[in-house]
């Protein structure tokens, strides 16, 4: 940990698999226990920041899960980079987010020692999870400073720009957009505000208030980015304006760190049982 909060180091979370990343109680990965260390077999797909790391979170199931507890059986481990059997595969091109393309991430029988277990043994499903819980606010500022970007980028444009003889901002139509992006943007940021608040005070609520907020940051994000390029016309599709990317950096907001569709299931898993007490 302090190497990498000093900066020197670099680390990444390795959870997601072929089979998928939001359902994390769906691991494949397996982790035998040998004597005084285990043996890690795993491959793990969209791995961001994989490429510089140094350390990897890498959760596999040490256990079949019990009855009524699938999420049970799963150890969270740090894995270095050097060890032997640990590789890191292909970079996948995805649209967005090119300054940090993420990688696919190979472990063959792996030996890490027992003192590098990130918790309890078998419970490394509240690990994966209380880190989605805070990491998903980070995703709602993300989505922020990109509709914050489109949103100035749409507004100076349609100040400077002039069509019929008047400017672009002087049409009805205009107006309505820019004050509907500015509607989303304001409100994301204090959704986002409001989540990161609860958190900061330890408040329980304050995972329900993370999927809020990322949700529709998130989305919000990637409407203002899409509206910014409708004000622009055909210089809003040109690669040189800029605002293609806030488009395709947006979409992938809404997908990593947990699905949107996700987010809504927890919100209403949530809800329910505030209301009613049903788990």
């Amino acid at each position: 940990m302090t190497p990498i909060a000093r900066g020197e180091k670099r680390g990444a979370h390795a959870n997601t698999e072929p089979s998928g990343g939001s359902d994390v109680a769906g691991i494949q990965s397996r982790a035998e226990k040998v004597n005084d260390h285990y043996v890690i077999n795993a491959r793990k797909v969209f791995i961001s920041g994989a490429g510089e790391a140094d350390y990897f979170i890498v959760s596999a199931r040490t256990s079949p899960p019990q009855p009524n507890k699938r999420w049970w059986g799963i150890t969270t481990f740090v894995v270095e980079r050097d060890w032997p059997g640990v590789k890191v595969g292909q970079q996948f091109r995805v649209i967005g987010m090119r300054g940090e393309q993420p990688y696919e991430v190979v472990l063959d029988n792996v030996k890490v020692p027992a003192e590098n277990v990130v918790g309890k043994e078998n419970e490394g499903f509240k690990v994966v999870v209380t880190t989605y819980d805070y990491t998903r606010i980070g995703i709602a500022a993300q989505a922020v400073g990109i509709a914050q970007a489109a949103f100035e980028k749409a507004l100076n444009y349609a100040l400077q720009r002039e069509l019929f003889g008047q400017r672009l901002i002087e049409f009805e139509m205009i107006i309505e957009k820019l004050a509907d992006m500015y509607i989303r943007l304001e409100a994301s940021r204090l959704l986002t505000y409001w989540a990161s608040s609860l958190a900061d005070a330890r408040r329980p609520e304050f995972t329900t208030a993370a999927s809020l907020a990322k949700t529709f940051a998130t989305e919000s994000a990637e409407w203002i980015s899409r509206q910014a390029i409708q004000i622009h016309g055909g210089y809003g599709v040109d690669f040189e304006t800029g605002l293609e990317r806030y488009l395709r950096d947006a979409v992938i907001t809404t997908i990593y760190e947990g699905t949107n569709e996700i987010q809504r299931l927890t919100i209403v898993r949530e809800l329910v049982r505030q209301a009613f007490g049903i788990r």
